[in-house]
């Protein structure tokens, strides 16, 4: 009997940041004349990447999530193409962030997925889906999962995916929390960043092995634009909260992704049911790219930028046989 693989994509949170992995999810598309949902059994993805692995689950091409991305970017970020004004705002946002709130309204980020999917919940998701969050009230990791009857997870198959969306994409001191049915949640990127061993985990405990449906696994992962943040040796080593700032929240979503990255490599080689880990790095950047790339800067110079970049490395991955090899045969999962 042919042997079934168990075909895994995997998306990297990183804010406006999701256009550059969406960019290189649109070139494979266009390469294979195949769509994203097709051919994964299970999509992962936290933060922005959760947004994308919904969006891609609810039948979305990645296309329609890039041009989401670079029409709807200034809205959830709003960053002004003027130099001084941008400046301006930027002073005004992170003075309310570091002092009084959240530093941006969640309001149209809610309104964008409530048109994008209505009432559905994970059970009308067409993969299998593991999009983390944090829970507070426990104080525990969470996974929200759509999952196969292989497996007990159906707690989740009710949840709208715009709560999961908002859940997973709730970044500390940029959006609010989310709450739903009493849980305080707040952004997947605080633990697992790169979602990759999410559904390693998942794979092996429920569909990868003797005995399961699957024979092996093979995992596609996304990685987010990393911006070198290297401090210099003469640095303020006695930093408050304010003198961290943002380097809080991104030096752990970084290390994060980077550990996952090095321990897959490492682990996946040496265990049992066999499988293959491809993971397509953050591109290297000038001086004067850094400059215009953040977490939440979205004017069109940077979403140009990001884009550009995107494009440039998926063009170039979207001819490589181990990516092609995704895309020859159809997913064998089929929603239920």
């Amino acid at each position: 009997m042919e042997k079934k693989t168990f075909k895994i994509l995997s998306i990297d949170g990183g804010g406006i940041k999701g256009l550059y992995s969406a960019s290189i999810l649109a070139s494979f598309e266009a390469k294979t004349g195949k769509r994203i949902t097709d051919h994964f059994d299970m999509i992962c993805g936290t933060s922005t990447g959760g947004l994308i692995a919904i969006g891609l689950a609810n039948g979305m091409s990645a296309q329609s999530l890039v041009d989401l991305y670079v029409t709807k970017g200034s809205v959830l970020f709003p960053t002004s193409n003027n130099t001084f004004m941008r400046s301006f705002q930027n002073s005004y946002k992170t003075i309310k962030q570091i002092f009084f709130s959240n530093k941006h309204s969640v309001k149209p980020l809610k309104s964008i997925l409530e048109d994008l999917f209505e009432e559905k919940t994970m059970k009308d998701a067409n993969n299998l889906l593991c999009i983390p969050s944090f829970n507070l009230t426990s104080g525990q990791p969470k996974v929200f999962k759509k999952s196969g009857n292989q497996t007990e997870h159906f707690v989740d198959d009710a949840i709208k995916f715009v709560d999961i969306a908002l859940a997973t994409s709730a970044a500390p001191s940029y959006y609010p929390i989310h709450e739903h049915n009493e849980f305080l949640y707040t952004d997947g990127g605080v633990w697992a960043n790169n979602p990759s061993l999410c559904g390693l985990l998942e794979a092996i405990d429920y569909y990868v092995g003797e005995g399961k449906d699957y024979d092996d696994f093979s995992i596609l992962s996304i990685s987010s634009i990393t911006t070198p943040n290297g401090w210099v040796s003469t640095s303020n080593k006695s930093k408050s909260i304010i003198g961290w700032n943002k380097k809080l929240f991104e030096t752990a979503m970084d290390g994060q992704s980077y550990f996952t990255d090095y321990f897959l490599k490492k682990v996946i080689p040496k265990i049992q049911p066999k499988g293959d880990y491809i993971r397509i790095e953050s591109p290297k950047l000038s001086p004067s790219q850094m400059n215009v790339i953040t977490m939440d800067r979205a004017d069109k110079k940077t979403l140009s930028t990001i884009r550009t970049l995107g494009n440039q490395v998926g063009n170039t991955y979207a001819t490589n046989p181990k990516i092609l090899a995704f895309f020859k045969s159809i997913k064998n999962y089929k929603n239920i």
